[in-house]
């Protein structure tokens, strides 16, 4: 018996107007859908999506004032509304170049321009189909962590050399790479290059070399793709982060003024160009990047008051203070009841009353600031700790400056492209002579110490592996290594001698504070699998 492909589906339709709400579903009706919601606007989409796991999106891009398309796909992707599975279409009466570079960017399954027909519709949705078919129970088990699952049910679709291989053996490769193993991702992507010459592939392998620190030779993968395929938007991302690693923070600002010029919609993307401006003292392109930052975030998931705050200190810097201090003005009316956003306000208000010659007010608001960090504590997040270093060198304390620092980057020591912007920050306030060199010495320090707690578990010596880390943890509760290696030495003692009271919840707060700082780490998994076993087996 025939099975129809577009029954047992649901479909999610957007669109500010009425007429085509009502043609598209009528289309969907035709072709055997029955659980068809539609949304008049970004703002009802996300919260159609909070309360229904759809199979199939169809998005017009401009949807009027509010979030437009590619916000409500930028945001559904950030909040894990959709997966793996979920068919996203993109509809759309324009072919403008930020349109087009913005599906580049954010890779919607297809889209759609309007007007279009019934078989139109039914061929473009029966291809996406195929290329989605199995990918449920993938999706679910990259999102439980569960990699070893995810690969071998991947590997299992694979084998049968379905129509959608190449999709699979990308999502393969992609998988191997989040699961952290970097030799099985390389060997997927030279297969791939040794039959025939693959974009995605290339970037996967730039991103391998990456990983492995390997910046000389990623690099030259980045800019041979920025090369040959200048409208991959990714590359540049991926070029200008090698070069940040290297120290080429000209080139990376560079770099990533390309990748604006051809996607300007991308909201990190013009924070980091920001970032990088101001800190290579280019005032005018760090106030037009963080201006754009601050436009495009009103309706984007992203937005956030580091974006104002970066606006506010280039103004100043460039010596236009009244309108900085407007910029700060609106951190509170922006980010309401938000401790973040008003440690932003004061820190950036440090930082431009000390430009106008204000040294009371200066010093009232870094001292409000400083408060607020220290309340904050473990939960405050990493960038706060940067913004407070750059505003103590600001304001001519350097031991403090320096002291921040330090701590950040010894919560960090193992995170490349955190450790990059600190090493920045610390060239940039002149905290050292050598900044390379200092933060070299700082994560050496706690790759020492870590390494010396992983000898003793693999030494079977578990009780002086707990002891290590467990003091280090104390010492550092904001690195992640540290937490994710206390958890599991606790666990491996359990699981030689059954359960303990204490033992379990200190592992619990362990888990709890990882989940916090990195929810997304692929090691994360182990030790909440393992732990539910001890405890469900007691």
């Amino acid at each position: 018996m025939f099975e129809n492909p577009f029954a047992n589906r649901s479909y999610l339709v957007i669109d500010d107007f009425g007429d085509m709400r009502t043609m598209i579903k009528g289309l969907l009706r035709a072709l055997g859908g029955t659980v068809i919601d539609a949304a008049r606007d970004g703002a009802e989409a996300i919260d159609l999506m909070e309360k229904t796991r759809y199979d199939v999106i169809l998005c017009d891009y401009n949807l009027g004032s509010g979030k437009d398309g590619q916000q409500v796909l930028e945001e559904a992707r950030h909040r894990k509304l959709i997966d793996l599975a979920t068919v996203f279409v993109m509809v759309t009466a324009e072919n403008t170049r930020e349109m087009v570079m913005g599906a580049v960017d954010y890779e919607p399954d297809n889209y759609l321009a309007k007007p279009f027909t019934k078989d139109l519709l039914r061929t473009r949705l029966e291809r996406l189909f195929q290329r989605k078919h199995d990918l449920l129970p993938i999706s679910r088990a990259v999102a439980k962590q569960d990699y070893a699952n995810a690969l071998q049910l991947i590997e299992e679709r694979i084998a049968a050399n379905p129509k959608n291989l190449s999709d699979l053996t990308k999502l393969h490769a992609d998988i191997c790479i989040e699961a952290g193993l970097l030799d099985q991702a390389a060997t997927i992507y030279e297969q791939v290059l040794n039959r025939r010459d693959v974009a995605w592939a290339r970037l996967g392998m730039g991103k391998v070399y990456f990983a492995r620190k390997a910046y000389a030779e990623a690099e030259q993968v980045f800019a041979n793709l920025v090369r040959d395929v200048n409208t991959l938007t990714a590359a540049y991302d991926w070029l200008a982060r090698t070069q940040r690693a290297l120290g080429d923070l000209q080139g990376a600002q560079a770099t990533l003024e390309q990748a604006v010029t051809l996607s300007p919609k991308v909201i990190k993307r013009q924070q980091v160009l920001g970032d990088l401006a101001l800190t290579n003292d280019d005032l005018a392109m760090a106030e037009q990047a963080f201006g754009d930052a601050v436009r495009l975030g009103r309706h984007s998931v992203y937005s956030h008051p580091s974006m104002h705050a970066g606006l506010a200190t280039a103004k100043s810097a460039a010596g236009k203070h009244d309108e900085a201090l407007e910029v700060i003005g609106r951190i509170g009316k922006t980010f309401e009841n938000s401790d973040e956003a008003l440690f932003f306000m004061l820190s950036a208000e440090a930082g431009i009353r000390q430009n106008q010659g204000d040294t009371d007010a200066a010093e009232t608001s870094f001292a409000a600031a400083a408060q607020l960090y220290q309340e904050m504590g473990q939960a405050a997040p990493r960038q706060l700790g940067l913004e407070f270093a750059r505003t103590a060198s600001r304001l001519g304390k350097a031991e403090k400056s320096a002291e921040i620092l330090k701590a950040v980057i010894r919560n960090n020591h193992d995170d490349d492209d955190f450790i990059a912007e600190a090493t920045e920050v610390y060239r940039s306030t002149g905290t050292s002579e050598n900044a390379e060199d200092a933060v070299k010495d700082i994560r050496q320090e706690i790759a020492s110490m870590n390494n010396h707690g992983v000898r003793r578990i693999r030494e079977g010596d578990l009780d002086a592996a707990i002891s290590i880390f467990g003091q280090a943890a104390d010492a550092m509760p904001g690195n992640t290594t540290i937490n994710l290696n206390a958890a599991r030495a606790m666990i491996l003692k359990m699981e030689r001698h059954g359960l303990d009271k204490a033992m379990s919840l200190q592992v619990r707060d362990y888990i709890a504070q990882i989940k916090r700082l990195a929810p997304d780490d692929h090691r994360l998994h182990w030790v909440t699998e393992h732990f539910q076993k001890l405890v469900l087996g007691s």
